[in-house]
């Protein structure tokens, strides 16, 4: 699980295309690209991804994104590219993805790609909350403390029910998760808060 501080990024505004990763952890697909309709037209890349990292802006080095993913297990393979979000945001996300995707963006858009992840993303209430995203087999957790400070931001493989319950009892033994509230969004938030709502002291689903 890791441990982060900060506040969550506002959402960017432009075209917008996502790459999502497949079950099987390696593969990706991405959306369809729009048409470069001037030098103004700026794309945001949403890359959905379990080997995606936090970090505050002020530890943050592009020359270092690599080590950090490398520190939470998930060096860069040698045939992915390193990326990141806004670097002048107060959170930074780090994602390795395909090198052949990023260089057929980079061909495209140029200096106009701007990176960004769901786990940049989060509840509009933060005061000891326990927000939950599920995309497809992937789940986006970050948990606010009472002063409404991000204490841990993490991206899990979770595919089936059984997976997911375990994450949460563990996450339970770090926190007293029935001191906090539920806010769940995504692909199926309300089967999210059956699996896991009892664990709460109320619960959202946006």
């Amino acid at each position: 699980m890791r441990q982060v501080t900060g506040k969550t990024n506002p959402p960017e505004s432009g075209y917008k295309v996502s790459i999502q990763q497949s079950l099987d952890g390696h593969s990706f697909s991405c959306s369809p690209l729009p048409d470069p309709t001037g030098d103004e037209t700026t794309l945001e890349v949403e890359v959905c991804s379990a080997r995606t990292v936090l970090a505050p802006a002020e530890y943050f080095e592009s020359a270092k994104a690599a080590a950090l993913l490398a520190a939470e297990g998930i060096s860069p393979a040698g045939d992915e590219a390193v990326v990141w979000s806004d670097p002048a945001a107060e959170l930074v996300a780090v994602m390795a993805l395909p090198r052949t995707i990023h260089e057929q963006l980079a061909a495209r858009f140029g200096t106009r790609i701007r990176y960004t992840a769901p786990l940049l993303a989060g509840p509009d209430a933060v005061e000891n909350c326990v927000w939950v995203l599920s995309r497809s087999s992937l789940l986006y957790v970050k948990v606010y403390a009472r002063e409404g400070q991000l204490q841990l931001a993490e991206v899990i493989t979770a595919p089936d029910e059984a997976e997911i319950r375990y994450f949460f009892e563990r996450l339970a033994a770090a926190f007293p998760l029935a001191e906090y509230g539920l806010q769940a969004a995504g692909d199926d938030p309300k089967r999210l808060c059956r699996l896991i709502g009892h664990l709460f002291k109320n619960t959202t689903c946006a």
